[in-house]
């Protein structure tokens, strides 16, 4: 009887640890999922980046980002994969890379074989409100439109900076409206309009896009974009 009472001690105490562990790592994975993660925060990029726009007057932290959205980054309408075997590709590869190089809004990853260019500007066959993601993935070229923003909400694109060579950050400033609502009420960038910004991480080894989105603001952006 006596070694009964043992064994149900021992299994009730492995319940209980059990449970608790359970419980402990529920809830970090809740808190880890609903605010920037501390890879993110951590970051040289983020901290300048947070810096700059509190030195610009903006009222923000980080800790009042908020888990918006979460989805696959890769879309096969936008993106063109090509094999480094192909001939001519490692020379074009070389000299696309060559020709980013000391460009402002073009950041290159740590391994220098990768780069994002999210200019406000037509280039090649993007439009302003869109970023691309070009460079060498193992023995492959990656070319991709990998964002965009809505410009009914007067989106603009402020930083990028990679974290390692498979995740990076891109910033971005926009009104606080649903980018699918076309009934929405126009304004104007040289108008006051209420923004927030919106952090798109980007996870290329696990194909997903997680969204973080500040507190709202009121602000005229015409007035600040220079400045970001």
């Amino acid at each position: 009887m006596k070694k009964k009472m043992s064994y149900l001690v021992v299994f009730l105490l492995f319940i209980t640890i059990g449970f608790g562990v359970y419980l402990n790592i529920s809830e970090q994975l809740s808190i880890d999922r609903s605010k920037i993660p501390e890879k993110v925060e951590s970051s040289k990029g983020f901290q300048k980046w947070i810096t700059n726009v509190k030195n610009k007057g903006f009222e923000i932290e980080a800790d009042e980002f908020t888990l918006i959205e979460e989805n696959e980054v890769y879309n096969t309408k936008w993106i063109k994969v090509f094999s480094l075997d192909e001939p001519g590709r490692k020379e074009e590869l070389n000299q696309t890379l060559q020709e980013h190089q000391d460009i402002k809004k073009v950041v290159f990853s740590p391994s220098d074989r990768e780069f994002i260019d999210y200019r406000a500007e037509d280039r090649f066959y993007l439009a302003p409100n869109e970023a691309r993601l070009y460079g060498q993935r193992e023995d492959k070229i990656l070319d991709a439109r990998i964002l965009d923003c809505s410009i009914r909400a007067n989106c603009y694109f402020d930083r990028a900076y990679f974290l390692d060579n498979d995740v990076f950050v891109i910033s971005e400033i926009s009104r606080t409206i649903d980018k699918k609502d076309e009934m929405a009420v126009e304004c104007l960038p040289k108008e006051e309009c209420q923004y927030s910004f919106k952090l798109h991480v980007i996870d290329l080894i696990n194909n997903k896009r997680f969204v973080y989105e500040s507190t709202p603001f009121n602000v005229v952006l015409n007035d600040v974009l220079l400045e970001l």
